[in-house]
Order: structure tokens, then sequence, then C-alpha cells
């Protein structure tokens, strides 16, 4: 299909090792904490690339169709039907886009440890359907401008539209673009629509350069596409209006691992090496916390926040330890901490305070946390208040604490 002539004209082998190296830059640069095993993270820091591997084959793509416009009628010539002209031409692009994509996905799986597996699958699709869609775009433009032209404003256009949005205020316009930082928790996965919505939003885009080029009378082809890419953005924004800055989720249901009584340590199977540790370090501070008189958990169980956990169950905040690094016990006993105030309030079957600066603050320093880390996380204020709190009777601090996790008045501000 790729013949020799039509790839060493081609701007894809020049584009090859850069966009390999950027991509491997952009997945290295989001890779903070030690390998997950999680086939959903594999996928979707995989689909890291995008940033590189869109405006790579939208560039190589514009630049050939340009050079096969040049041609003129001679590109017409041969016996082969439309179709297989034009994959033929556009091969090269198409190369490029997925040996790109199959460097994504292996500098991803030494980074997690497995391959996608899940909906890391539907990250991966993304993947190859959102670059598709600007090699499109890309070869439109190399169809309807010079080629020294339509190659750089394919990938400019086509980074800028990915990147710049995530800098901007106005949330709903980096919904469009497709280019999704973050990745999904053990406990959350993201919702089909993330990715569904920049796929509608990128054909919609294709589709409106095709009467500029098609249509003979160029002013009425550009009327057209303008009304089509007005269009286009209306109704994207419509779809994503409600998202904020945050894309939609849902609990993942999977088994977890558990360990031990008493409480009982429930993780993720991701998490299974680490479950036998976490339970370890989490029986000191808990006995801390039950000698100052408040009620242990049953159970600690690492679960979405959408999900409802049973009275006597704590949620375990808890995450990798960085790369190359231990465990912080520091921060484990301040995710017990926010864990305790969080779980009180469940047991108490009433709305939970989010992780507060006063609450929170007592036990960690209950737990048995440094005064000096626990004071740097706070305002002034706080630690004053704090203090006149500590020196209560032990039961006095223990009402204080169970009516503070379930009174919202109870929640100043925490400095992060």
């Amino acid at each position: 299909m790729i013949t020799w002539a039509n790839l060493r004209s081609s701007a894809a082998p020049w584009l090859l090792l850069p966009a390999l190296l950027y991509t491997g830059l952009y997945i290295d640069d989001v890779t903070y904490t030690a390998q997950s095993g999680y086939g959903v993270e594999s996928g979707e820091l995989a689909s890291y690339g995008l940033a590189v591997i869109a405006p790579a084959a939208a560039g190589a793509a514009a630049w050939d169709a340009g050079r096969h416009r040049l041609l003129g009628a001679v590109g017409t010539t041969g016996a082969r039907r439309l179709a297989q002209r034009l994959l033929w031409a556009a091969a090269p692009a198409l190369a490029l886009q997925c040996v790109l994509t199959a460097g994504a996905l292996v500098m991803a799986r030494r980074a997690v440890g497995v391959w996608p597996s899940g909906a890391g699958w539907l990250a991966v699709a993304h993947l190859f359907v959102l670059p598709l869609g600007w090699l499109a775009i890309g070869w439109l433009l190399g169809g309807l401008l010079p080629r020294s032209v339509a190659a750089p404003a394919a990938g400019i256009g086509c980074w800028a539209w990915l990147s710049v949005p995530h800098t901007l205020a106005n949330a709903w316009m980096r919904h469009l673009g497709g280019f999704v930082d973050g990745t999904s928790t053990v406990t959350d996965v993201r919702d089909p629509a993330v990715y569904l919505v920049p796929w509608l939003v990128v054909s919609c885009l294709a589709l409106s350069l095709w009467p500029v080029v098609s249509l003979r009378r160029r002013a009425a082809g550009l009327v057209v596409g303008v009304l089509a890419v007005a269009l286009t953005l209306i109704t994207g924004r419509m779809l994503v209006a409600e998202w904020g800055y945050q894309r939609p989720t849902s609990p993942r249901a999977v088994a977890l691992t558990c360990s031990g009584e008493s409480p009982k340590v429930c993780v993720p199977p991701e998490y299974e090496p680490y479950v036998e540790q976490l339970r370890k370090d989490a029986l000191a501070p808990l006995d801390r916390l039950r000698a100052a008189g408040v009620t242990p958990p049953r159970e600690l169980r690492i679960t979405s926040s959408g999900v409802s956990v049973e009275s006597g169950t704590w949620p375990l905040y808890w995450s990798l330890p960085p790369l190359r690094s231990q465990t912080d016990v520091h921060q484990y006993r301040a995710d017990l901490a926010r864990s305790a105030v969080v779980g009180t309030a469940g047991s108490a079957e009433a709305t939970g305070c989010p992780p507060a600066s006063l609450p929170t603050a007592w036990a960690m320093l209950v737990m048995g946390m440094d005064e000096s880390l626990v004071r740097e996380r706070m305002l002034p204020a706080d630690w004053s208040s704090l203090q006149g709190i500590r020196r209560l009777s032990a039961q006095r601090q223990a009402d204080w604490f169970g009516e503070a996790a379930v009174n919202r008045n109870h929640c100043p501000q925490a400095r992060t």
C-alpha cells in the first residue's frame, strides 16, 4: 500500500522520531507514582499522547495532500478507484499515526505495569479516533491551501485546540477538544460521553471543511463551513455545559481484596500488595483514637465517594507512593484522620463534613502526628482555636469531635 516513493516524499518519516520523543515526555511528565497495575489507567495514560500524535498526523496529512494536489490530473489517471487512491495517498500519515499510537501504548505499559483493559480500551480508541479526525482535517486543508501553509496551520491549530482551552476560564471548551488530563482512580471510571463528545465535534469540524473544498463557489462553501462550525460549537457546549471543570464519572464495580478483622481493610485488587501493610500501619493510630473516646471502624474501605457505606465502615483515603519512594507514614495518618471525620459523620447518619481544619487536625494530633506538621497545614486562627479545644477534658474533646464531624458549622477553611 505504501510505495517507497510515496513514503520518501511524505513528511511522515521526518516527524516520527520527534513525535515519539515528545510523546514520551508527555507520558513521563504525568507518571507520579509506583506502578499501579491498573488497566484503565494504562489506556488513559497512553491517551496523553494525543497532544503530540494528533498534531503530527494533521500536519503530515496536510503536507501530503498539498503534494498530491500539485499533481493535478496526473493523480487521477490510474486504474484505482477514488477511495483506493485516497487511501494510498494518505497511507504515510496513517502509518505515522499507528506507529505513534503503538509507541504511546508501550510507554504507558512501562509506566503502569500492565496493558490497557476494561474502560482503558475506550481511551485507546480515543487515542486513535481523534487523531484520525484531525488527519482528515489536515488533508482537507492541504487540498485548499499551499502545503507550506496548510501543514503548520493544521499542526499548530490542532495543538492549540487540544491544549489552550485548559488554560482558559471557560470549562466547556476543554471538554470539546478531547485532550483529557488526569486519569481515572481505582474507584471511579470516566463516563463514555467524555470521549464521544470530542469524537462528534472533530467529525463535524472535518465535515464543515468539506463544502469549502468541494463546492465550486468558494464563497458559498465558506459560508456553509462557518455555519457548520458555529452549529458544532453551540451543540457541543449544550452537551457539556453541566460538567464544569470535572468530567463525569461513575463508581467502578469491582470485587475488593480484604485483610484482617477489627478493622478489616478492603482495597481494590490493584492495591492487594499493600493491603497488609495498610492494616498494620492503621492499628496504632486507631488505638490512639479509641483511647481518646472515638468509636473506631469495623472496616476501612477504599471506595468511590458515590457509593454509600454502612455504619461502622470508614472510607479509606490512600494512594500509591510516589515514584521510587516509600509510603509516607505522616501522610497516611493524615489520610486516616480524614477518614475518621467522614466516617464518624457517616456513622451518625449525617452529611459528612468535608476534610476541614479543626476536626481533621484534632484527629491527626490524637493519632500521633507531629505538631509542627499539623500546624503548617492550618491558619493561625484555626490553630489557636484547636489549642483551646485540646485543653478540654478527654470526654468533652471526643464529644466535640463527634459534633464537628457532622455539623458543617465546625468546618473552618484549611490551608492547602
